[in-house]
Parts: C-alpha cells; sequence; structure tokens
C-alpha cells in the first residue's frame, strides 16, 4: 500500500467575488441531485473524532508498529478501539495538516491544506467568501445522507452576518453541540463559563468560573485567576485537594490531571454517547433530548452521516475514579529532555516551550500527568466501544452497509517530548496520529490490516464522497487536495515521499513538512498575526524564500539518528544544502502553488498565490550530496558535540549481594521489577554435586527480593526440563530478560542432546554434543511469576551455510529496544571453520527485528572481533542511553597459553559499528566489598545490566572461586554501578 499523486492544474488570482458565488451555488446545486438507487445502497457512515489523543495511547498502534501493546511511556488500554482495530485497516502514519484543534478540522471538513483554505488557526471564518466550497456535511446532504453532529465540531466556520458572527452555518441537518447544548445545560463533569451577578438591576461580568458538576445536577465553582479572595481561594483548594488536581505550571494553567467529579455516564462525553444513542433509538420519531429540546430522530430511509466528537483526552484531564484505579500503581518512563535543547532551536518554538512547559513539573507530577492522560483515554475507549455497538446495531435494524472512520485525535499531544505538555507543534508528537476504517465491504478496507504509508486528514473528505458513490475526479473535486483511503488500500495511488502543514497560533506562522528520513520547519510569514491585521493577504509573500536564513528560523532534525526530534541541526554546516532544499520546497509548496489568504474581517477580500503552481507533487527527488553521511552528533548549544562519552565504574559491594547456595552452583542471571515493585531474579543453576555441568544440567530459576542489591529467595523454577524432543528440553541457560510493554520476556540458550555427563567436580569437560545443540529462544508471560510460554522452535537459529560465522552454535543473546521502537539482538555465534567438535571461531553477531518475539533478521556484520584471535570476548550486555548503544563486555586476551578475562565497555551510534569507549576498562574481575576488602575472582562474567528509570542501577555477574582441587564454587553478585559522564549535552 502506498498513496500519492500530483495536485490538479493551478488556480490563478481570484479576484471577482460574483464568479467565485456563482460557482458556489452551481457546484451545490448541481451536486444536490440525488438518484433513489444511489441513497438506497449508500453505506451509513460513523466519523470518530477525539480530542488531543496520541496514537501510542492504543494499545493495537503500539502492537503495530513496536511489537508490543505498551507506549515508549508505559502501560496503556484500549480494548474497544483494539477490537475495531481488527477488523479493518489501521493506518499508522496519519498526520495532521495543522496542530491544532481549529485549524485540523478545518483541514478535515474542507478537505484542503490550511494554504489552500485560508484557516491557519483559531480565527473567525466566514462562508462568504467566493473561494468557499461546500465542506463535508453539505456533499454529504446534498448526495440524500441525513447529517447530524453530536459534541464537539472544533472548526471556527460561522456564517456572515453580514460581518463577523459566531453565528452557526447550519451544515448539520441536526446537531448536538457540546457547549451549547451540554454544558451550558449541565450536562457535563466540568465547564468554563463567565460568572454574572446582578448589580443594578443588570447582570454583570465579574469574571470566570471553573464548575465542577455533581451526580444531583448541582455544582462547585471557584473564580479561576491570579486575583481572587480568600474564600474563592478556599473553594478553590478544596476542589483541587478533593479531586487531586494537578495544573501546568506554564501558560494558561491547564489541569493536566485529577479525577473527574461525575461517573462515566454523566461526563461531557458521556452525555454526548446518551445524546447519540437516542437520536438512533427514536428513529423515524420525534423524541426530547436531555436538554429539553422536541426533534426528530434518525431517517429511516436516508443513509446516515454521523460526525461525533469527543472531548476526552482534552485538558482538562480528569478521567472517571473507575478508570483511575485501573492505572494506580503504574509507573511511566518519562521522556528525555535536556533544556540545553533549546539553545540550538529558533525562537518560535522557544515560545512554545515556554507556554507549555513539562520539564518544569516534579518526578510526581510528571508521573500523574501521564498515567491520567493514559486513564482518560481509556474512559474514551468505553465511549468509543459504546458508539460504535449503537451505530453498528442501527445500521443492521436498517439492512444498510456501513463504514466507520475512528480518527485517533484531531492533532497529537506531548507528554514531555520537546519539554512540553502540549500540541502546536512541528514535531511529530504534535502531527502524528492514527486512523482506523472499518467497512462492511472487506473487499475496501480487508479485517486486520495494517497500512504504513503516509496518509493526512484532508484524506477524509474524499474518502467520504467516494464511499458515497461520488467519484473525487469530477470537476467539483478539484479543489480537494486529499485522496481517498480506499484507493491508499488498493494501492492505485503512488505514495506520498512526506507529509506537510502549517499553523499560525501561539508563536506565529510556522509550516512543516516530513519524510521518513527528515523534518523540517520554518516560518512563513514576515510578522506574527493574521491578514487583515497588519498586512494584507499575501502581502510579501516569498518573504521566506527570499530573506536571510537567519530571519526564516528553520528547524532541520535528521531523523535516521535523532528520532526523537531533540537536536535541531539546521545551523550545522553539513546540512546548509539539505536546509536550502527544503526551505525551497515546502516555501514554494505553502507560499506559491495556490496559497489562499484571506482577510476574514471583510466578506470577500483575499489573494491566492500560484507562483510556483504545481510544486506539490509528492516527491522530495533530494539532489545528489545534499543528505550527509549519519554521524554520531548530538547539536547543542553552538557546538556540535558527540553523544556523551559514558564511564562505568563500580561501587562498593554488601556482601548480602551474593546470591549463592550449597546445593546448587549458580551462574548467569538477570533482573527485572514488577508494577508492585518486586525485583524478580531469573538465574541459571545446576546441582553442584555434578560439577561444572551447565551443558547439560542448567535449568532457569526465578528468585525474588525487595531489592535490585537482594536478598533473594528462590521461588520457582521458570523454565525447566521438558523432554529430549524439544530444542531446548534439556538444558535453559543464560537468561536476560526483559518487559516491553504489558509483557515480560526471557531469552535464553536451550539445547538437547544424549543427557551423559562427562565430567565431574574438580574436571571440567564438555558434552560436545549438548554444546552443539545451543540454541535462542525466547519465553513469553504476562507476569514475571509466570505461566512462561515456550516456542517448539529456536527463535534464532543456526544458519544453514556451513561457511557461515553462526552454523554450528547459537547462544547467550542480549537484546535492547531501538530507539525506532525496533528491536536490536547480540549473540554469540560458532562456525565449522575449525575442526570439529569445538568448531571455530566464537564470534558476536548481530539481528533485528520489529518484534520482541522475532523474527529477527541476521545482518552481515560481526561486532567485537579482533584481527588473530578466534575468541576473543563473550557475554555481551547491551543497552541504549543518551544517544548511544552501550555495551559491556567480557573481554578474552590470550597471554601465551593463559586466558585473562576482564569487563570493558564499547559503544555504538546504530548497533552495527562497536568501537571501544572512551573510558573502555571496567574491572579487572576485582570488586571493593562495603567492609573495605578488595576482592578479585578467578571469573566475573555474564554481566547483565539492571536499568531502572532510564539509569544504570546494578550489574549483575556471575562469579567463582576455585579451590585447591579445581573445583569451581559459583554464584552471582550485584554491582552498584556508578554512571558518569564527560560531557552531556
Amino acid at each position: 500500500m502506498r498513496s500519492s499523486t500530483s495536485i490538479g492544474s493551478p488556480i490563478g488570482r481570484v479576484t471577482s467575488a460574483i464568479v467565485g458565488l456563482v460557482v458556489v451555488m452551481t457546484l451545490l446545486a448541481s451536486s444536490s441531485v440525488l438518484h433513489a438507487k444511489e441513497a438506497s445502497r449508500a453505506p451509513n457512515v460513523l466519523w470518530i473524532i477525539t480530542d488531543d489523543q496520541r496514537p501510542d495511547s492504543l494499545a493495537c498502534y503500539n502492537q503495530a508498529v513496536r511489537g508490543t501493546t505498551e507506549s515508549p511511556l508505559g502501560f496503556v488500554s484500549s480494548p474497544h478501539v483494539d477490537q475495531l482495530a481488527s477488523e479493518g485497516v489501521l493506518f499508522t502514519r496519519a498526520y495532521c495538516n495543522s496542530p491544532g484543534c481549529a485549524p485540523s478540522r478545518g483541514s478535515m471538513i474542507t478537505g484542503r491544506y490550511p494554504f489552500r483554505s485560508g484557516i491557519y488557526g483559531f480565527e473567525q471564518t466566514h462562508n462568504a467568501v467566493s473561494t468557499f466550497e461546500p465542506v463535508v456535511p453539505q456533499v454529504m446532504r446534498n448526495q440524500g445522507y441525513h447529517t447530524a453532529l453530536f459534541g464537539k465540531s472544533g472548526y471556527y466556520i460561522f456564517d456572515w452576518g453580514p460581518g463577523l458572527t459566531w453565528n452557526d452555518v447550519g451544515f448539520w441537518d441536526f446537531d448536538v453541540d457540546a457547549k451549547n447544548d451540554l454544558q451550558r445545560n449541565g450536562l457535563t463533569d466540568w465547564f468554563r463559563e463567565k460568572r454574572r451577578q446582578k448589580a443594578n438591576g443588570k447582570n454583570i461580568v465579574v469574571g470566570t468560573e471553573d464548575r465542577f458538576y455533581h451526580s444531583d445536577g448541582t455544582y462547585t465553582s471557584f473564580l479561576v485567576g491570579d486575583e481572587i479572595d480568600e474564600q474563592e481561594r478556599a473553594k478553590k483548594y478544596a476542589v483541587e485537594e478533593e479531586l487531586d488536581l494537578l495544573y501546568s505550571k506554564s501558560g494558561a494553567a491547564h489541569i493536566i490531571g485529577g479525577r473527574s467529579s461525575q461517573p462515566s455516564d454523566k461526563t461531557l462525553d458521556g452525555y454526548t454517547v446518551a445524546e447519540f444513542s437516542r437520536f438512533l433509538a427514536n428513529a423515524g420519531r420525534e423524541y426530547q433530548t436531555g436538554y429539553g429540546l422536541v426533534t426528530s430522530g434518525a431517517s429511516l430511509d436516508r443513509p446516515a452521516f454521523l460526525n461525533v466528537g469527543f472531548h476526552f483526552p482534552h485538558t482538562p484531564v480528569m478521567p472517571p475514579q473507575e478508570y483511575r484505579d485501573l492505572f494506580v500503581g503504574k509507573a511511566y518512563r518519562v521522556p528525555e529532555y535536556d533544556i540545553a535543547e533549546l539553545e540550538r532551536l529558533p525562537p518560535q518554538l522557544r515560545t512554545l516551550h515556554a507556554k507549555n512547559r513539562f520539564d518544569d513539573l516534579s518526578h510526581d507530577g510528571k508521573q500523574q500527568a501521564i498515567r491520567d492522560y493514559y486513564a482518560f483515554c481509556t474512559f474514551g475507549d468505553a465511549m468509543v466501544g459504546k458508539t460504535v455497538d449503537e451505530f453498528k446495531s442501527f445500521s443492521k435494524k436498517q439492512e444498510r452497509e456501513y463504514l466507520i472512520v475512528y480518527v485517533c485525535g484531531d492533532h497529537s499531544w506531548h507528554l514531555g517530548e520537546q519539554g512540553i505538555e502540549s500540541k502546536f507543534g512541528p514535531y511529530d508528537h504534535s502531527n502524528h496520529n492514527a486512523v482506523i476504517v472499518v467497512s462492511s465491504d472487506k473487499n475496501a478496507f480487508p479485517s486486520g490490516t495494517v497500512c504504513d504509508d503516509f496518509v493526512e486528514f484532508v484524506d477524509f473528505a474524499s474518502t467520504f464522497y467516494t464511499a458515497a458513490g461520488l467519484g473525487v475526479s469530477r470537476p467539483e473535486f478539484a479543489h480537494l487536495d486529499g485522496r481517498p483511503l480506499q484507493a491508499t488500500v488498493a494501492g492505485s495511488v503512488t505514495p506520498r515521499e512526506y507529509v506537510l502543514g502549517e499553523m499560525n497560533h501561539v508563536y506565529g506562522p510556522r509550516a512543516y513538512i516530513r519524510s521518513d528520513d527528515f523534518a523540517f520547519s520554518m516560518r512563513t510569514r514576515f510578522k506574527n498575526g493574521k491578514p487583515g491585521a497588519g498586512y494584507a493577504p499575501n502581502q510579501e509573500v516569498r518573504w521566506a524564500l527570499d530573506s536571510p536564513r537567519e530571519d526564516i528560523e528553520m528547524a532541520l532534525f535528521d531523523l535516521r539518528s535523532d528520532p526523537g526530534e531533540r537536536f535541531n541541526v539546521a545551523g550545522e554546516e553539513r546540512y546548509q544544502a539539505l536546509v536550502d532544499f527544503f526551505r525551497n520546497k515546502l516555501g514554494n509548496i505553502v507560499l506559491g502553488d495556490r496559497r489562499l489568504e484571506v482577510n476574514w474581517k471583510q466578506e470577500n477580500e483575499f489573494d491566492i498565490s500560484d507562483f510556483a503552481a504545481g510544486s506539490d507533487d509528492k516527491r522530495l527527488d533530494i539532489p545528489a550530496g545534499c543528505v550527509p553521511a549519519i554521524e554520531a552528533s548530538a547539536s547543542v548549544g553552538n557546538v556540535t558535540e558527540s553523544p556523551p562519552d559514558m564511564k562505568i565504574e563500580f561501587g562498593k559491594v554488601d556482601r548480602e549481594s551474593v546470591f549463592r547456595s550449597d546445593e546448587m552452583s549458580i551462574w548467569g542471571a538477570s533482573l527485572v521489577r514488577d508494577d508492585a515493585g518486586v525485583y524478580h531474579l531469573f538465574y541459571s543453576r545446576w546441582p553442584r554435586k555434578l560439577g561444572w555441568a551447565w551443558v547439560t544440567d542448567s535449568e532457569i530459576a526465578h528468585a525474588v527480593a525487595d531489592s535490585p542489591f537482594g536478598p533473594f529467595e528462590f521461588r520457582d523454577v521458570a523454565l525447566p526440563r521438558r523432554g529430549k524432543e524439544f530444542w531446548d528440553g534439556w538444558c535453559t541457560h543464560n537468561p536476560t530478560v526483559h518487559r516491553f510493554g504489558d509483557k515480560y520476556y526471557l531469552y535464553h540458550m536451550g539445547n538437547t542432546g544424549d543427557g551423559e555427563l562427562v565430567g565431574y567436580p574438580g574436571k571440567q569437560l564438555l558434552n560436545w554434543q549438548h554444546r552443539n545443540n545451543q540454541r535462542i529462544g525466547v519465553a513469553v508471560a504476562d507476569s514475571p511469576n509466570g505461566p512462561w510460554t515456550r516456542s517448539d522452535v529456536p527463535l534464532v537459529d543456526v544458519s544453514e551455510d556451513r561457511s557461515a560465522a553462526d552454523s554450528l552454535v547459537t547462544s547467550n543473546p542480549s537484546v535492547c529496544q531501538r530507539p525506532d521502537g525496533g528491536y536490536l539482538m547480540v549473540y554469540k555465534g560458532v562456525g565449522q571453520e575449525r575442526p570439529l567438535p569445538s568448531g571455530g571461531p566464537v564470534v558476536h553477531c548481530v539481528a533485528t527485528s520489529e518484534s520482541p518475539t522475532g523474527p529477527f533478521v541476521k545482518q552481515d556484520r560481526l561486532v567485537f572481533v579482533f584481527e588473530g584471535e578466534h575468541f576473543p570476548a563473550e557475554d555481551p550486555y547491551i543497552w541504549f542511553q543518551e544517544g548511544k548503544y552501550r555495551a559491556i563486555v567480557k573481554r578474552i586476551k590470550h597471554e601465551g597459553r593463559k586466558r585473562v578475562f576482564s569487563l570493558v565497555h564499547y559503544d555504538s551510534v546504530d548497533g552495527l559499528d562497536w568501537q571501544p569507549a572512551k573510558h573502555h576498562e571496567i574491572s579487572q574481575r576485582i570488586i571493593e566489598w562495603e567492609d573495605g576488602e578488595v576482592q578479585q575472582f578467578d571469573h566475573l562474567e555474564r554481566p547483565q545490566v539492571y536499568v531502572e528509570n532510564g539509569v544504570p542501577v546494578a550489574l549483575l555477574c556471575a562469579a567463582d572461586t576455585i579451590d585447591e582441587n579445581n573445583v569451581r564454587h559459583s554464584f552471582n553478585i550485584q554491582i552498584p554501578l556508578v554512571i558518569t559522564f564527560d560531557s552531556k549535552p
């Protein structure tokens, strides 16, 4: 599936209002002719739009793009939308065309980019201007649909008075307005309204109040603002304590956390769903709404076009208590952010940060903000589920086909990314959404399909028109900027190579363009404000193309190395050719390819700029030589610096931080923490009386503690012996455990064979059959307490090619999640270049996957290789931190016939090319106990790093001592880590 097509022929400069009005009236008349046969077979359409919702609030989205139901921040829950996604197509790369409610919804309802509709922000617009084209509900009504809106419309298109008004245009046959019909009638949980008092016989506005409604219809309120008296302040504090309210500290002090004062059905969204249900339940007859209006229900003989606009999870973020309870105790990963990143941003984006800060919240505040946001989304998921069920039931009673379009957010939302909690930016977290389309016609939208093509919100209009039987190639639709999602799914359109948008709000006019590898944005106009407020429509329209670089406030993020968009490289010399390319590409599109600017204060004052008509061809075609090679660079301040050099040192070790057993030999161990704060240790063990019998008799056991440093207590055997017929049926060994999303993954080596013991205590011998049957596997569980689901086939098997580096053995996997959401594995391989049974050399290979359960694709790369050495390293543990992949590796040096072991540090920019870190040496198998004793072990290996909240906390190492009889006594040590950086960007 891919989508893209070139925009149609350019429109010249328009100056006549009369010609424009005649065109609009003619189009409306021509499209109003309804054929009865078309109406009878047209599907019902349900269009759901949520507000400020991130796509990673959907478990189905996370599963599709990350291979886990958990978001990058932590736990989410969306069972109803997950079910909806399974019934149709999930578009994982859907982008709004303006990161604000009004302009984004303006692009949706018009099917036009902001620079083609003239709607750039929250300005009052109207339908009198001659460039105005029929919008989605008008076209659908003219096609015979009964149209209705429930909840938030969000677009700022009003009736011309004459003069600007707030009067409804009448786009819909029926509408239930969230503010005027529900909130103003007390059908809500919260409402901000003017407070009025009688004075001298008149109602005087004395301020603005926040109202919190109760189930009995009453409400508690307090005035908002800094200058309120003690009585109001006392009421405010009481409500804040009762509802656990959390405010943002900068900007407008939004409520970004707390609980609703109402149960689910009496929230604003609950009442919205109730009115939607009443409308459908009373099809073909009169009924009374919850706010007292007598009206007619849905039509029995016309198809329905229904738009439900939900409030959630827009501020105030106040999930009902029953949903908040689902998230109690959930801990979240706060996105990485450094205030120094601001130094490289242009003034507009610094203003965005200053007005919407997240980084100034306390740790607890950040946790609550994230937790309550996701809880609010889970409440909304239930509301969406009810809406979909009611709609399907109605369509079934009508015996009519249906189409459901669920738009996850009119734009997206930051939860700490870029240091903000907001929208409005040119960043991915402001503009990236998800869309789900479900149809009873499974040929158009097949069940269980994931589409990762770029799609845009301007696509919705043509999608609806296509479903209604209208060909969007008709002349009356030449103004549309999108293409039907049906065509994207069918693969009948060329894929877009970029998405774009523009907004003029918060920090002024700014446009953005995004491709797979780059995100670029720039200031578009020479001053803030809207046309008619200080400048005429399209006055100095070429300013952003012709002015000095420094005036344009450009930002460029290289997504190949900086997917989090943290380091603006627009000022770096090596990117200048690429910056110039994007400046011209974006500028020509949004400024010269039919740009419309309107003075909305006038009835028909506008201008269309077409000096670069046809520039929006959906292709990038970046000239050769413009794209620099990826470097390990992170730009901060006025300097280009490498990601920081990490130094790893050992802290002093508590004597109780040793896990040993009198009966069992204990070796490699790995650690994970559950939601209750319990630490779960998974470790290799086998009976001591058997000697060094790990290759035949190891099993992976499970112990628990209240601290990562123990003491640990045995609980059970996680992966026991299960039969020689299984690939790992006789031995499981060297575990590494991770939590990805809401599941736990226990990677390990396993083998099978004849089970013969060939050594004994003091005599170390290998059963080569078992050794050469080593393969890599993963077991999966919902809880670290199990049960663990094991696979009947290895996760990473040996290569069939006998000359491959891993044709004999695959073992000892180390896995981490990449910044892009995929997974990286480094594992030990043994080839067959050297004589059997031992084979060799022993090497380390790399594999990648989009899912923690594979398939893992082997890369043509060997790592930790030393010229002339056939077994130079072992047991790497990898993780990603501060812009680099990091690894602690057991280094094996050969001094004559003697092998000398140490622990060393490597790092890598891409996970493929590993180099010794600046601070390479970590330990020569030496630790210092808390009582001051220093001890060197015979072995200190199988390093496993335990990372908590993004910080390496402990290193778990297998260790042993060898007595005078050559008997090894093994155990596991939990070593505190001390991590420092030479320079941190």
